[in-house]
């Protein structure tokens, strides 16, 4: 059995507007180790959530996977009919999005949609049995068996997004992708998310792809980090790695901005600029324009992304 559950080459998906074509995700090449948890970070914008959303191929219109392959346990999802990738997901690819309040049918109890979940992808599985599976699994997430006729609006934000990572998790998928899944919630509820998903990964074993913009949430979690920006990876690593020896300077921008209590006198630090228009994004390095060490070749040529170190790459023209 390969080593990698998933392998992305050379994705790219477009949004068609108005105004043009937005580039969400350019030319992307990523591997997923089996049984690993990365973090794929970056500011709002740069096509994380998109990335997610297509390995899933949930892209909404007018977006559209326009090149490349996604390889699942060695089968290209691109390939696939639409037939066959509603048995995949959820199944064997799972996806807890972003607001479970939109997330969830606010119409049906979460019991409900729960149970329907279980059915639709087990055919021989009874309602009694469906119904004992869902309430297991809401105990284990610490909602109480009470909660199982309960609807959406009734339960707290932390509530439904256990419930959400629930319904992730019924059919025990290979690979679980969790896109910002402490958005919006305070501190100790997203301590308590956090904690979940560390138990949840020793016992079910699964695959984590954990797509957030907090960057101590990646540190709390992940074994190797993805930094995207713009459309565009620009750095992947070993999670200590890229932490303790950044070698991109958006990454090394992301890590300066994270206040730290611990530091007297520490003074946040900010990034200068915006990032691009994905319509009509700047020629050469995209981060060139915010970029502190940014040279001529940078504005005129797209650095490539390759590896420094053993399964550290970067895309920066400092280290070519």
């Amino acid at each position: 059995m390969s080593e990698n559950i998933l392998t992305v080459k050379n994705l790219k998906v477009l949004y068609a507007t108005r105004a043009g074509l937005v580039k969400a995700v350019d030319n992307v090449s990523l591997e997923v180790r089996r049984g690993e948890v990365l973090g794929l970070v970056g500011e709002s914008g740069c096509g994380k959530s998109t990335l997610g959303l297509s390995i899933l191929r949930l892209i909404p219109p007018p977006g559209k996977i326009t090149d490349g392959q996604i390889f699942f346990n060695g089968e290209d999802l691109l390939a696939k009919t639409e037939e066959e990738m509603r048995s995949i997901r959820g199944k064997h690819i799972a996806m807890v999005f972003q607001d479970p309040m939109t997330s969830l049918d606010p119409l049906f109890r979460i019991g409900d949609q729960m149970v329907e979940t279980i059915l639709t992808h087990e055919k021989g599985t009874s309602k009694k049995e469906a119904r004992e599976r869902a309430m297991e699994i809401l105990m284990k997430l610490g909602i109480g068996s009470e909660r199982f006729d309960d609807y959406p609006h009734q339960l707290s934000g932390g509530m439904r997004q256990r419930v959400m990572i629930g319904l992730a998790l019924l059919l025990n998928p290979d690979l679980l992708i969790a896109d910002e899944p402490t958005t919006a919630l305070d501190v100790i509820v997203e301590a308590q998310i956090l904690d979940l998903l560390k138990d949840l990964r020793k016992t079910y074993n699964i695959t984590l792809i954990l797509i957030t913009h907090n960057m101590g949430v990646v540190a709390q979690l992940a074994d190797r980090v993805a930094v995207m920006y713009a459309g565009k990876l620009v750095e992947v690593g070993e999670a200590m790695d890229v932490f303790y020896t950044p070698l991109h300077p958006y990454t090394e921008g992301l890590l300066r901005s994270i206040p730290n209590i611990s530091l007297e006198h520490h003074k946040l630090e900010t990034m200068p600029g915006s990032p691009p228009d994905l319509i009509t994004p700047p020629p050469g390095c995209r981060f060139h324009p915010r970029c502190p060490y940014v040279m001529e070749i940078c504005s005129r040529e797209e650095p490539p992304l390759k590896s420094l170190e053993e399964g550290h790459l970067v895309a920066c023209w400092k280290y070519a």
